[in-house]
């Protein structure tokens, strides 16, 4: 696949479609596969994705059952030095090689179903770019799906492109099942109210469920909270929310219209929807053959359906134009799901967003059978509220006088338990790490009292020892005071809105002398992810903290940079925040030390916030600054290579 001049910062996530090398029954690592100059190894044959393996062959006797090696070549021109793959969902386990390495796998694959795993893990990898091409080699075995393969395209971009793609999908989900199980919850609490509406029971059942199987399909959120949950299990649950459902929309119907709908015909179909929910009991992959046959039955039960609503529309029945627009609707998206799932359409999963139409539609019939009692309670409402209108009025006041106090007072115990906790903090403090300087002190005088050492030039050294501690004290003394301070919001900030650009031009090249000086490199580059018009966006800070912030973390850098090592600031402005990162090719920092580096005296040898005779609160004095400006502080390490210690500050518009 070539991409010619194709620039995924500007023209965003690639969808890898397209004609693919296929290895049937073969299980092939990257070093068995043709590389990118020779034109050795296996003869591959050819499969379009996305789309399953079922019916490839000279004969079309590929069944779903089975496994293959996929490789696709990707040549590009595009120098982003990082990328990544979002990897679909992908019956039913696989392994993933870019560029040689695996950097990816769900599940085990196998030659057979007693080797083999099912499992499915949504994931983002991300990989280095060569800038010529991306080798791309995948593992697939299938023994427990009915179709075979990956059924979704791999997306290829940056990081940022494709975790945005990843949450922005993730998101919608969780507002679709969120949304589907508020409803459910409402309408099942309102029938356990008024057990006589039966119509409210089975459409809170049918929101619950449909709202359960949403969690499976789509981006699959439930795997994002519960990564280990066994994939049959998942399945099973899927299938039987998708059986049960129907049957539950058919009671609700009959429930609403009882004239126009035929209750032998709403007993058949709970009988059918049991059946096909019994034969969930079925091994793999025999259960999986259920849907197909079920996806026409469904289709007929929605027309039916619809048909009787439309048979109540004309009977002029309440709320039935609300019915038949939702359900008319919600059969157009489930049709289009059906042909999604069976191949035969490029785009589906939308019969959640259909189902949220339907929901809402419904909503408006189930609710217009209590309009006319609201409207005899409103009236009477209306009648006292003009009644009362004088002491609401009153009430009124005295309620905002009362919740003015009452912010008073919650502000006032906030900062008098900010300051009790920084009190404590300072006192635990000075208690914890003045106690060794000062009993070293101690001895030195003890040692020039008793006349242990009565050398001039031993004196003299005892004497710049006991200078060298007391000046450290004071350094330590400042900084706990500084730091307690900023935790009780007593600092005085002096916040002023800055331009990105006047930001890059101040703090650009600020530090390059200093860290020339101590016999370092210095590089500084500023990227700008979005437009131009970032320039023109402001930061509300106080540059003389900032550049505190910034001088901590530089400092922090240069004690742990060896001589002739890189020091790197970065500014990125990505459209949203003003991001800042100080990177060094020094010792880097232990992943068990990494989440604790911004702690106040986080003491251990190894660490870089306490090493070389530091306070070990600059990091946690620069940790307060960033928390007051509303940003966000953190870093990132791989021990031997170095580390990264990053804040953003959030853009604001300029003032017209």
């Amino acid at each position: 696949m070539s991409l010619g001049k194709y620039h995924f910062q500007q023209q965003g996530v690639l969808p890898l479609i397209g004609e693919w090398d296929f290895y049937w029954r073969q299980l092939l690592a990257p070093q068995q596969l043709t590389a990118p100059i020779e034109n050795v190894g296996p003869v591959p044959g050819k499969i379009e994705q996305p789309g399953s393996w079922n019916g490839l062959g000279d004969s079309g006797d590929i069944g779903g059952s089975g496994y293959a090696t996929y490789h696709l070549q990707v040549e590009l021109s595009d120098t982003t030095p990082i990328l990544s793959i979002k990897i679909p969902y992908i019956r039913t386990a696989y392994r993933l090689w870019v560029n040689g390495n695996e950097v990816a796998a769900s599940g085990t694959v196998g030659t057979g179903p007693k080797n083999a795993q099912a499992k499915y893990t949504p994931k983002e990898v991300d990989f280095h770019n060569n800038g010529r091409y991306i080798d791309i080699v995948i593992q697939v075995s299938n023994y427990d799906h009915r179709l075979g393969g990956i059924w979704n395209p791999l997306l290829l971009g940056t990081t940022d492109q494709v975790d945005r793609q990843i949450r922005t999908g993730a998101a919608l989900d969780t507002i679709i099942v969120g949304s589907l199980f508020a409803m459910g919850l409402h309408y099942i609490v309102k029938f356990i109210l008024r057990r006589k509406e039966r119509g409210s029971l089975y459409f809170g059942g049918f929101c619950l469920l449909t709202g359960l199987r949403a969690a499976f399909v789509g981006e699959g959120i439930v795997y994002y909270f519960m990564p280990g949950f066994e994939w049959l299990s998942a399945l099973r649950i899927e299938y039987a929310c998708y059986y049960l459902s129907v049957p539950a929309i058919a009671l609700f119907v009959h429930s609403l219209y009882p004239q126009e709908t035929n209750r032998r015909v709403i007993r058949i179909i709970q009988w059918v929807a049991m059946l096909f929910a019994a034969t969930l009991i079925l091994p793999p992959p025999w259960f999986t053959y259920g849907p197909p046959v079920y996806q026409v039955i469904t289709v007929l039960v929605c027309l039916y359906l619809l048909a009787c609503l439309i048979q109540a529309l004309l009977h002029g029945r309440e709320g039935a134009l609300f019915a038949v627009t939702g359900a008319g609707i919600y059969v157009v998206t489930i049709v289009i799901d059906i042909l999604y799932y069976n191949q035969l359409f490029s785009f589906g999963e939308v019969s959640s967003f259909g189902l949220l139409f339907c929901v809402f539609m419904t909503s408006f019939v189930i609710s217009s059978k209590s309009a006319k009692a609201f409207i005899a309670v409103e009236t009477l409402s209306r009648q006292m509220r003009e009644m009362n209108i004088g002491l609401e009025q009153k009430i009124r006041e005295r309620t905002a006088e009362l919740e003015r106090i009452n912010s008073s007072l919650e502000h006032m115990n906030e900062n008098l338990a900010r300051m009790e906790t920084s009190r404590r903090h300072l006192l635990s403090n000075i208690s914890h790490d003045l106690g060794t300087p000062m009993t070293l002190i101690q001895g030195y005088v003890e040692a020039l009292i008793d006349g242990v050492v009565s050398q001039p030039e031993q004196q003299h050294k005892y004497l710049k020892l006991i200078y060298a501690r007391i000046t450290g004290l004071n350094r330590l003394i400042s900084d706990l005071f500084q730091l307690s301070k900023l935790e009780a919001r007593q600092l005085e900030f002096d916040i002023q809105p800055i331009t990105t650009s006047e930001f890059i031009r101040y703090f650009q090249e600020r530090y390059e002398l200093e860290v020339i000086g101590a016999g370092l490199r210095f590089e500084s580059e500023t990227y700008e992810l979005q437009s131009k018009a970032d320039r023109l966006a402001v930061v509300y800070i106080d540059l003389n903290r900032i550049d505190q912030v910034l001088t901590n973390i530089i400092y922090n850098a240069v004690k742990h940079t060896p001589q002739g090592g890189l020091i790197q600031l970065d500014i990125i402005l990505d459209g949203h925040s003003l991001v800042v990162q100080v990177k060094d090719n020094g010792s880097g920092i232990e992943p068990e030390d990494l989440p604790h580096i911004f702690d106040r005296f986080y003491k251990k040898d190894k660490t870089r916030n306490t090493a070389g005779g530091g306070s070990g609160l600059g990091l946690a004095i620069a940790k307060e600054i960033i928390d007051y400006h509303g940003g966000r502080i953190w870093a990132q390490s791989r021990v031997g290579q170095g580390a990264c210690l990053a804040f953003m500050l959030p853009l604001s518009k300029p003032d017209p």
